[in-house]
Order: structure tokens, then C-alpha cells, then sequence
């Protein structure tokens, strides 16, 4: 066993013989899933053995069809990166009951197996472990060995991370347990990569149901938004086909050219997150309290957002200048007035050029827009359209619909 593992060893000793807890013994996320199993009655000796029936069961995963459909590829993709290493890979509810498992033969169906579906994990009757314990800490945890609160699950190293649903709650928890040290190491960024991955799949079904309640909306660019949003879809594919490279490199202990994909699918998953964001700003007609807002970064969010309606109408969009200005906005309202004018823009511009710079004024942001349309498309090129965007922005009051209601220069004026 590696040697800083004496630690918590001999905490275990102490506190199964006194009914004591070590503090300097511990890492403090271990230290606090221990008092919690202390207080809710685990013992360490063995885990209370608690579970639902199989018709219970059952209906737990119906119920939870979505996360499992969601989960299903990369559970796949992390039982392969542990190659020949004994492993189950465990998704769990946002109780920590267990609603599917994946590993070796032997860790799932083996005289040492891993709780199944149905299995209740959380602290209270088994003890600090990597599905109950992450639910609880609200993040990643690592426990490895004697770390577990139950000497039962000495022999593994479990990591955990909980997931979250399109509207930012948590739904499940992921977990990975491995019976070797030096295995769990190599597996935490793909495990977070996993998870993001899972929770970006739980928020592009969240954005196909909004897609429907903008059908139904009048007076809403809806061509548009459905092409923004099967660009913002494709992201999701991408980020799906990288992780599952990652892990058949890991599986073959490539290890440089893995940890390269993962941070290549962690950018590609950060990016869907934030054009999400975005897009359900845009097609919702949702409004939040002003606040801070950096001007430049929307601007330059949806102008990318806007890449592929610009490509559809040979439109060439060029950031010539994008200064820091900040005001105090509603983000939903702005984004949609903001988006109105490029969009417009691109139309205007049919087959040439967009211009697009942002310049910091006393007043707030000026947003200059010089549109260079293709030949044949008209005779003289537009004026340069030049918006003003005060430090404070106020929604106009009554308002009701989305953003082809009013004039986004008005808006902004």
C-alpha cells in the first residue's frame, strides 16, 4: 500500500476502537465524509445492506430514462480506458441510489462485486464512498483504500462527480473504482470529461424542448435559431467522438496523446456550455435582474454563434476592433437586441463583408458596423450603422416578446 495511506489507516484503527476521529489524519474532504457517516449511523464494519426491490428498481430507471440514455456512451467509453484493470464504472440518482454499473465481469457479477443497480450509496449506510460522498461534498471527490469510511471498500479507489440537468440541478452522480492506486490517477480528467459530456447531453435535450416552445412563438427568427441551434448540436457530436478516442488511447497507455484529447474535449465542451447559454437567451423570452456584463465578450460569443448563418448567405464576418467595455444590462435582453443587429447585418451584407468593431465611450459601448455587400447586390454600400450601448441599460417597461419585436438600436439608444 502507498505510504501516505498509513494515515488514514491507523485513523481507521483509532476510530473503530475509541469511536474517535483523527483530524490530522485525514484530508479534509475524507474528514468531513467521516463525520458525516459517523453522524449518520454507518457502521464501519460493514455497510448496512440496503436496496430497492427489483420492480423498484425498474421503475427507478424508467424514470430516469434520459440520464441513462445520456450516460449510456460514456459509461461504455470509461469501462474501455481501464483496459484489463478490474473496474465498474457506477451512475447513480441524485439520492445515490445505483442505476447502472459497468466494469469486468468479475467486479460485476463476480463474489466481489460492486453494489448494482438499485443499491443504496449514500453516507449513512455505507459510509464515505465515491457516489454518496460526491453527492454530499457537491463536487469531485477521491477515496482511495482505507480512505472508505467501511473497511469493505478498502481494496478500491473510487472518484465521483456529480451531474447536473439542462436547468443547472443535479440529477446523478458518476463514479469510477479501480482496485489499483496508480489506475485511478490517469483516470480523473477523462472521469470529468465524462461527466461534463453526460450533463451537455441532459442540456441539448433541455435545448430541443425549447426549440418546440419557440415553434409555437410569433414573431421569432425561427429559421435562424433552428440553424444555430444544429451548429451548437454538431459541437456535442464532436465532443462525444473526441472522449471516446481518449479513452481507447488510455486503454493503451498513451497516456501524452490522451491527456491532449481530453483537454481538446474539455474546450469543446466548454464552448457548447457557453453557445448554449447563448442560444436559450436568444430564443427564450426569459429576463434577469441587470448586472455586470462584459459587452465584448457577447459581442464576440454571438458573432461565432452567428459563424454558420453568416456561411448560409456568403456573408464574411471580420472583428476589426474589440475594446473592454462593461455595463449594467439584463444579459438575456441585451444578448437578443445585440443579436438582432448582426443578424440584420449578415442580411444586409448578402455575399460581401461585415465589418465589426467596439469601442469604449464615456457613456457605455459603441458598436460600429461597416457592411461591404457582394457585387450585384446593390449599388452603394450601406452607411455604417453605429449603436450606442449605455453603461446602464434598462428593458424597455411591458415587455412581453422576443427580440424581432422591437428595434435593437431603439433598445439600446
Amino acid at each position: 500500500m502507498v505510504a501516505w495511506l498509513d494515515a488514514p489507516l491507523e485513523a481507521g484503527r483509532l476510530y473503530r476502537s475509541v469511536g474517535a476521529l483523527d483530524e490530522e489524519q485525514l484530508r479534509p474532504h475524507v474528514l468531513r465524509a467521516w463525520v458525516r457517516s459517523h453522524d449518520g449511523g454507518a457502521d464501519p464494519s460493514r455497510p448496512r445492506a440496503e436496496g430497492l426491490s427489483s420492480l423498484d428498481t425498474e421503475r427507478l430507471r424508467e424514470r430516469h430514462r434520459g440520464l441513462l440514455r445520456a450516460a449510456e456512451p460514456y459509461m461504455r467509453a470509461l469501462s474501455r480506458a481501464s483496459g484489463n484493470e478490474r473496474h465498474a464504472v457506477m451512475l447513480g440518482d441524485a439520492r445515490a441510489i445505483i442505476l447502472d454499473v459497468r466494469g469486468d465481469e468479475q467486479s460485476v457479477q463476480g463474489p466481489e462485486r460492486v453494489p448494482g443497480p438499485g443499491a443504496r450509496l449514500e453516507e449513512s449506510a455505507c459510509g464515505a464512498n465515491g457516489v454518496g460522498t460526491a453527492l454530499a461534498e457537491d463536487g469531485y471527490v477521491e477515496l482511495v483504500g482505507p480512505e472508505h469510511f467501511i473497511q469493505g471498500f478498502h481494496a478500491f479507489t473510487c472518484q465521483g462527480i456529480p451531474l447536473r440537468d439542462g436547468k443547472g440541478e443535479v440529477a446523478g452522480v458518476l463514479s469510477v473504482s479501480v482496485r489499483r492506486p496508480e489506475v485511478g490517477r490517469g483516470f480523473c480528467e477523462i472521469l470529468l470529461c465524462a461527466a461534463h459530456a453526460i450533463e451537455m447531453d441532459l442540456l441539448a435535450g433541455r435545448l430541443e424542448q425549447d426549440m418546440e416552445r419557440v415553434l409555437a412563438a410569433r414573431d421569432v427568427p425561427t429559421e435562424e435559431l433552428k440553424r444555430l441551434l444544429q451548429d451548437i448540436l454538431q459541437v456535442q457530436a464532436a465532443a462525444r467522438l473526441r472522449i471516446e478516442i481518449a479513452a481507447d488511447q488510455l486503454a493503451r497507455n498513451l497516456l501524452t496523446h490522451t491527456r491532449d484529447l481530453i483537454k481538446l474535449a474539455a474546450t469543446v465542451l466548454s464552448r457548447f456550455r457557453r453557445r448554449a447559454a447563448l442560444w436559450r437567451a436568444l430564443a427564450l423570452d426569459e429576463t434577469v435582474a441587470p448586472r455586470p456584463v462584459a459587452l465584448d465578450a457577447t459581442v464576440r460569443d454571438i458573432a461565432e454563434l452567428l459563424e454558420v448563418e453568416s456561411a448560409v448567405r456568403d456573408v464574411t464576418m471580420t472583428i476589426q476592433e474589440l475594446e473592454p467595455v462593461v455595463v449594467e444590462a439584463d444579459p438575456h435582453t441585451l444578448a437578443r437586441a445585440l443579436f438582432r443587429v448582426l443578424l440584420d447585418a449578415i442580411k444586409a451584407a448578402r455575399g460581401g463583408v461585415v465589418h465589426l468593431a467596439l469601442r469604449s465611450r464615456p457613456t457605455g459601448g459603441e458598436l460600429c458596423l461597416t457592411l461591404a455587400p457582394g457585387l450585384g447586390v446593390t449599388m452603394n454600400a450601406p452607411p455604417p450603422v453605429r449603436i450606442l450601448v449605455p453603461a446602464r441599460l434598462e428593458a424597455p417597461e411591458g415587455r412581453a416578446h422576443g427580440p424581432a419585436e422591437h428595434d435593437p438600436a431603439e433598445e439600446m439608444a
